[in-house]
């Protein structure tokens, strides 16, 4: 059995290093003190968006624990995201979320959707996504943000971001789990340099109730192949499931109430799975979705993954 850890960090194609493992904070309750006893864990990756209406509290755990001198500020990689309303400046909103962040940067600024929706006098404005990312190097180039990426991307939208830019995304990030094995987005981002950015790694939480997917009866931690993983490598299924990913270069956000469960969601890269364990539990795969935004039926997403 290989015992051997996996990488803390990968390099980004602008260079940058980046946390394999970080923290979704989606509807956590008392988030700051979360955030501030994480890190003192060993938490370095902190994941938010304007449309949790948490950064503010994500600011205040941060900044607690440089003002307590637990970590520098270049130690903390923090992302957060403008919301598809907000496209045509992502400048002031990107300069108003560092207000509520109580931050000079961020590390990585990402597009939530790949579509533009904004209603100015009644009329609604789409922003053409070559103009939007233009605006987004801007982001980089005023050092508002170190890096710049996208989330829920398919493919194509890929392709055409590529087919312009002058700074790539460097992250992808995607609903990303057994049930939803989209190794072929995960190929071709590999050979682009892109990274993905998983979430809904463990199947729980909100993501798994919410609208149509309520009373879902999938249950990823109760799947034998991982149970007997688990106890193959004497890890819990969390640590199995969230290894997955890992063991794949891919970057995982889980959420948690629970510090003590973020080090132990932290602890899942002390160890590699074999390639036939690996493949294993992909085999779970369904195609089948647990976040409702990515299939809300009337909308028209032009190019999400």
């Amino acid at each position: 059995m290989d015992t051997k850890s996996l990488p803390k960090t990968v390099t980004l194609n602008n260079g940058v290093e980046m946390p394999l493992i970080g923290m979704g904070t989606y509807a956590i309750p008392q988030l700051d003190q979360v955030i501030y006893e994480s890190i003192k864990k060993g938490l370095r990756l902190i994941d938010t968006a304007w449309f949790y209406g948490n950064e503010k509290e994500v600011g205040l755990g941060v900044n607690k624990a440089i003002d307590d001198k637990v970590v520098e500020r270049k130690d903390v990689f923090v992302m957060t995201k403008v919301w598809y309303t907000k496209k045509h400046d992502p400048e002031s909103s990107l300069v108003e979320q560092l207000k509520t962040l109580n931050l000079s940067y961020v590390d990585l600024y990402l597009d939530h959707w790949p579509f533009s929706i904004n209603m100015v006098d009644g009329k609604e404005i789409k922003t053409p996504r070559h103009v939007f990312w233009k605006n987004m190097e801007g982001l980089v180039k005023k050092g508002l943000t170190k890096s710049i990426g996208v989330c829920n991307y398919n493919i194509q939208a890929l392709q055409d971001i590529l087919s312009y830019c002058e700074i790539k995304p460097v992250v992808n990030q995607v609903e990303f789990h057994p049930y939803l094995y989209q190794k072929g987005l995960l190929d071709w981002c590999s050979i682009n340099g892109i990274h993905l950015v998983a979430f809904n790694s463990l199947c729980k939480g909100k993501y798994t109730t919410m609208f149509h997917n309520e009373g879902t009866t999938l249950n990823l931690l109760e799947e034998q192949v991982v149970k007997d993983a688990a106890k193959k490598y004497g890890k819990s299924v969390g640590q199995i499931a969230l290894n997955w990913s890992l063991s794949q270069g891919i970057h995982i956000i889980p959420s948690s109430s629970k510090p003590e469960r973020m080090q132990e969601n932290m602890e899942s890269d002390t160890f590699t799975m074999s390639k036939e364990d690996i493949e294993n539990i992909g085999k779970l795969n369904k195609d089948y979705r647990f976040c409702p935004a990515t299939i809300q039926p009337g909308v028209n997403y032009d190019g999400f993954a």
